[in-house]
C-alpha cells in the first residue's frame, strides 16, 4: 500500500516534541491571558503573551503545515487509499474521545470556579484543539509520516 505522502524530514521524536511545544504554548497563552486580566496587563505579561502566540503559530506551521498533516486529516475519503482512511479514522476516533473529555473538564472547571461563561479565548483554544488533534495523533502514532 502507498504510504502517506508527507515530508519525511521530521522524525517521529521531533514531531512529538513540536506537538508538545505547540499545546504547551496554547496552555501558556491561556495562563498568561487570565493572569493579565487579573493583574491588569503589566508589560511583562503582554510580552509573554506575544511570545506564546509566536511559538504557537511557528510550532503549528512546523508540526501541521510543513508535514502536510493538516491537509491529510482534512481530505475527503475519495482522495485517500484504504490505509490512509484507516489511519485517518483511527485518529478521528481518538481525538473525538480526548476532545470530549477535555471540553467537559474545562466546562466543569469554570462552573466549579464560578468564573462565569466561557470567553472567546477558551472557545478559540477548544476549536484549535479540536481541529489539530487528529493531525497530532497521526503524527504521534504513525511511523511513516
Amino acid at each position: 500500500m502507498e504510504e502517506i505522502k508527507m515530508n519525511k524530514s521530521i522524525s517521529r521524536k521531533k514531531r512529538r516534541m513540536i506537538i508538545i511545544i505547540n499545546y504547551l504554548s496554547l496552555l501558556i497563552l491561556l495562563a498568561i491571558y487570565y493572569s493579565g486580566k487579573h493583574f491588569d496587563w503589566p508589560i511583562l505579561l503582554i510580552v509573554g503573551e506575544i511570545i506564546s502566540i509566536i511559538i504557537l503559530i511557528s510550532s503549528f506551521y512546523i508540526a501541521f503545515i510543513r508535514t502536510k498533516l493538516w491537509n491529510f486529516v482534512h481530505k475527503s475519503e475519495n482522495q485517500l487509499d484504504e490505509r490512509q482512511i484507516t489511519v485517518n479514522l483511527k485518529a478521528l476516533k481518538y481525538s473525538y474521545s480526548i476532545f470530549v473529555i477535555v471540553s467537559l473538564l474545562v466546562i466543569y472547571a469554570f462552573a466549579i470556579a464560578e468564573e462565569g461563561p466561557l470567553d472567546v479565548l477558551i472557545a478559540f483554544c477548544l476549536l484549535y484543539f479540536a481541529h489539530t488533534l487528529p493531525a497530532a495523533i497521526c503524527a504521534w502514532i504513525e511511523k511513516g509520516i
